[in-house]
């Protein structure tokens, strides 16, 4: 169906279980999808785009119910990428591969995505293999959990330079964000300490009456963009994304 019909733009895909969806459109522009869980047993095991010229949106919705795999094959215009998390055992970009969030090859680089979100821990490591996968990355989107490996903490060095970092990441959005577990504080001043061009950092999440203290110390006088402001809310976040409102530039916002 989705391969014959020559005008379809966008599809979602709510509670279908595939052993594997390999998706050809010639006109397809964004494709959203979530599996059900059978008995705690992921039915959705591979997504390929084997051949999209014109999609600029992937949008795994509940990345932890599947699909195990996807394989980017050809997506030439993909500009928003997530939600990705370690529920997707391995992930195909090209021939580059991540296998459950860690980058295992890294060769091949998606100049065109824009818009990413990620689920993460703290993890700086983990991030920036992200980062130099998409070096024209503008808006990032992370997640947080308390998950396993939160005291990585990378240093950036200045002689190896990250191209997103240095030119084009303009917004970072974090959710979930916890003040007062140091980790996540480190994970917030990294891209202040090292986004040139950064002009705004979203962070949303539940606080304590120390919270103030922490957001205090991001104002750093030494951040790499003078112009970066930071707004806090309390915002819950939800999963719920603009799938089919293709004239939304970012269906997360």
């Amino acid at each position: 169906m989705i391969s014959r019909c020559v005008v379809l733009e966008s599809v979602s895909l709510h509670n279908m279980g595939f052993g594997r969806l390999c998706i050809s459109s010639p006109t397809l522009k964004s494709i959203g999808f979530y599996a059900p869980r059978a008995k705690d047993a992921i039915t959705f095991h591979e997504l390929v785009i084997d051949d999209a010229p014109c999609l600029e949106r992937l949008l795994p919705i509940y990345p932890d119910d599947g699909p195990v795999t996807i394989r980017v094959i050809r997506a030439p215009k993909l500009e928003v990428l997530g939600f990705l998390s370690e529920g997707i055992s391995t992930l195909h970009l090209g021939t580059t591969v991540f296998q459950k969030m860690i980058a295992v090859t890294m060769t091949t680089k998606m100049r065109s995505v824009r818009i990413l979100v990620l689920e993460s821990s703290p993890n700086l490591d983990l991030v920036i293999d992200f980062l130099v996968c998409f070096p024209c990355l503008v808006k990032l989107y992370v997640i947080l959990n308390a998950g396993k490996n939160v005291n990585i903490v990378r240093k950036y060095d200045q002689l190896d330079t990250i191209e997103c970092l240095e030119l084009h990441l303009k917004e970072v959005v974090l959710k979930n964000y916890y003040g007062g577990y140091r980790p996540f504080f480190d994970f917030a001043k990294f891209f202040l300490l090292n986004a040139k061009v950064l002009n705004k950092m979203e962070i949303g999440g539940s606080y304590y009456r120390n919270d103030d203290c922490y957001l205090r110390l991001l104002q750093v006088e030494n951040r790499a963009s003078q112009d970066a402001r930071i707004e806090v809310n309390r915002n819950i976040f939800t999963r719920h994304v603009r799938t089919h409102d293709l004239s939304m530039a970012d269906p997360f916002d």
